[in-house]
């Protein structure tokens, strides 16, 4: 094994290792890797060059994925989506869960196939949420199921997902001849067509139905964390304020709101000075606050239980809102950024993952997926809600349809399909193209396309496709494509295809998808080429697998956005997606070398 393979090695096991555990923001660990390839290039000739390191800036997956936001983009701010998601609430308001089930599978299904999938969530989230409440349905029967319908109906086409995306431009680098537009539908339309049916039956045997808690106090069970105290006479808080009294340094406790008299302090509460008879609303352990109690001279105002009223008023409402894929927040915790003072909203709690997190929110490092219950004034929360930080779990107001703009809309995304479906265009000058008629027909503003752009997916493939080449360069993936063929060459090439779907389906469980496909394309082209088969037939088994990973909540952004609001646990992702998981491996086993013989040229 040669130095460079060792250090390719190395740097691919580390990367594994914080893409796996999330301790550091996945396009940060991306640019990190960036700049070691970088670096080693420099000094190791032939290791990697300064273009190759740089080239997952000018990649066409990189530009192309980059357009395909700006049309999805497109597509929601014109109110085309909102339309047709107005139009469902509508219909299926009263409708019965199973009519309900079918359409928004369905609808979902489609639309992804064509747009964003985590844009088609976002969009559909809060709408089956308030078709839950109308009809009574628990949000826990619906919510998986949409997800993976994103994901199944995404894997129909080549822009339907960014994996297919970057497994084509992949392909075309190394010399192999581009995937077409449906091409993806061979395969995508027999997991959409077993998928959906199998979601409807499993899904709602599945899945367990957890009732939504009546308040959001009740569902985060904050009755036993909130306080009201009262300031007496003698109290040291008297001409204080919260800043000048370090109330959290101090003991630990968390100040909602100050009532002086009929006047209620619910922002840039900081700065209030206190007067005796004032009352706190405070959060916070029973320990805590009675150490403050006896220290500070205050007074507990007993009261049996708190209710969303008594959080809220005609200034003020309790909301929650989950941190979207690409938020500024992912990483970094609530205190680092000064989430109170900069936006006058307060977290009161946090569901992240499976658990309640009530106690020290402002120290919890925040992640893709997790779900705040927030206080504030209400129009601080619609500008928070309506953030690309954040994605509302109530309905929020649509962007209204643009006079004239939605047909154009839909014209240019049908004319980006047609091009690039026809040849007379590669994806990506016709994805560029689109994103111009965008602009030029006023479907989106050059700033509403800028906030589009996942820029950390953007970051992650820089990234992670300079890894790609390197396994190439360094011989690695030479040298695993031989270990590949070693532990499956005796069972024939069909085990091979399903070797690398497996292998694919498991990387992108536990990691980005992106970053999996980048590490097996490489490694499945050497293969075919020392095979002498088909390459396109093992590129098809990465994408498809990598597209569709839905064991675990990890697997994909729309897994993670699904499931606080869904109240799930992790069992629940391998209860419903293990069995189609292991369903689509079998399928893409027997389908695959029929639909893309190995011996096809």
């Amino acid at each position: 094994m040669s130095v460079d393979t060792l250090l390719v090695c190395s740097i691919v096991l580390v990367a594994l290792v914080l893409f796996v555990t999330e301790k550091i923001r996945y396009d940060v660990v991306s640019v990190s890797i960036l700049t070691v390839l970088l670096v080693i290039g420099l000094f190791r000739p032939g290791f990697l060059s300064i273009e190759e390191a740089l080239s997952g800036f000018s990649n066409t997956a990189t530009v192309t994925i980059a357009a395909m936001f700006v049309l999805s983009a497109g597509l929601f701010r014109t109110g085309i989506v909102g339309a047709v998601s107005s139009l469902m609430l509508r219909r299926l308001g009263s409708g019965g869960e199973a009519t309900i089930f079918i359409a928004l599978l369905l609808t979902v299904g489609i639309i992804s196939a064509f747009i964003n999938n985590t844009a088609a969530v976002a969009v559909f989230l809060p709408i089956t949420l308030t078709i839950c409440k109308k009809t009574g349905i628990s949000p826990s029967r619906l919510l998986i199921p949409i997800s993976f319908a994103s994901i199944v109906g995404g894997t129909c086409t080549l822009i339907g997902t960014s994996t297919n995306i970057l497994v084509n431009s992949m392909a075309a680098d190394r010399g192999i001849r581009a995937l077409s537009m449906f091409e993806f539908a061979k395969l995508g339309g027999v997991f959409f067509l077993i998928g959906v049916p199998y979601l409807f039956v499993a899904a709602r045997r599945l899945l367990p139905e957890r009732q939504s808690a009546d308040s959001l106090t009740g569902k985060y069970d904050l009755g036993g964390y909130l306080t009201t105290l009262e300031v007496g006479d003698d109290s040291h808080f008297v001409g204080e304020t919260l800043a000048s009294a370090h109330v959290g340094e101090r003991y630990g406790v968390a100040v909602v709101e100050i009532w002086h008299g009929e006047v209620r302090h619910s922002s840039a509460i900081h700065d209030v000075e206190l007067q005796a008879g004032a009352l706190l609303l405070v959060k916070g352990k029973l320990e805590e606050i009675l150490s403050m109690t006896h220290s500070e001279g205050l007074t507990i105002r007993p009261r049996e239980k708190y209710a969303d009223r008594d959080l809220s008023s005609e200034e003020t409402t309790l909301a929650e809102a989950i941190i979207a894929p690409g938020s500024s927040l992912v990483g970094s915790t609530l205190a680092e950024v000064d989430f109170r003072r900069q936006h006058g909203v307060f977290a009161l709690a946090i569901r992240q993952h499976d658990q309640t997190i009530r106690e020290r929110v402002g120290d919890i490092i925040l992640s893709v997926g997790d779900t705040l219950l927030l206080q504030g004034r209400r129009e601080a929360i619609d500008s928070l809600i309506h953030s690309s930080d954040f994605l509302g779990l109530r309905q929020v107001d649509l962007p209204e349809l643009r006079s004239g703009k939605g047909t154009y809309a839909l014209m240019i995304l049908a004319f980006v399909v047609v091009m690039a479906a026809s040849g007379a265009m590669p994806i990506l000058a016709a994805s560029l193209l689109g994103c111009v008629l965008m602009f030029t027909a006023g479907c989106i503003t050059p700033q509403e396309a800028y906030d589009a752009i996942d820029w950390s997916v953007i970051l992650l493939l820089a990234g992670v496709i300079p890894l790609g080449i390197a396994i190439e360069n360094s011989g690695t993936a030479e040298l695993v494509a031989r270990g590949v063929l070693n532990a499956t060459g005796a069972y024939g090439p069909v085990a091979l295809v399903s070797a690398f779907y497996l292998l694919a389906t498991v990387f992108a469980s536990i990691m980005s998808h992106h970053a999996a496909v980048v590490l097996l394309v490489p490694i499945a082209i050497a293969t075919a080429h020392d095979l002498g088969v088909n390459p396109v037939t093992l590129l098809m088994a990465v994408a498809f697998a990598a597209s569709s990973s839905m064991s675990t909540p990890f697997g994909y952004h729309t897994n993670l956005m699904v499931y606080g609001p869904g109240g799930y646990r992790f069992a629940d992702y391998m209860r419903v997606g293990l069995p189609l998981n292991l369903l689509f491996w079998l399928l893409a086993t027997l389908l695959l070398p029929q639909l893309w013989p190995l011996t096809a040229s």
